[in-house]
């Protein structure tokens, strides 16, 4: 589907904030502090063959990992990749929940969850 990358940004911003939102208040306050990006497509990522079918990415530490001298740490990013989200669904519906899933799955990642994990949620 063909969307604006204006449009998709204000998406993943509305869609972000519902996803934050509706989490457990104790996961909500940890969840605030993560910034959302949007690039066009992934990055090459060294030492892994490229692929530009990844939807989103999870930049940073995830809570479980940090220690008592956590501090000072450039804060954690999830970027969603508006050419591959927009190329795999064929209308706004579908390209909302396309974006909400991948939210989803990549705060389970900031929350310390494998991909095996979140696979065996229905998050793969």
């Amino acid at each position: 589907m063909r969307i604006s990358r204006k449009r998709f940004e204000n998406l993943v911003a509305h869609t972000a904030s519902q996803v934050i939102s509706s989490l457990p208040e104790e996961l909500r306050s940890h969840a605030r502090d993560v910034l959302f990006a949007v690039e066009d497509r992934p990055p090459r990522i060294p030492g892994e063959p490229y692929t530009d079918d990844l939807l989103g990415l999870y930049e940073g530490t995830p809570l479980p990992q940090r220690g008592v001298d956590y501090a000072n740490i450039i804060p954690d990013q999830i970027t969603l990749f508006w050419k591959p989200l927009g190329e795999m669904a064929e209308s706004l519906p579908e390209l909302r929940e396309e974006i909400r899933m991948t939210i989803i799955h990549e705060l389970g990642h900031f929350f310390g969850f494998t991909e095996e994990e979140l696979e065996q949620r229905g998050l793969g």
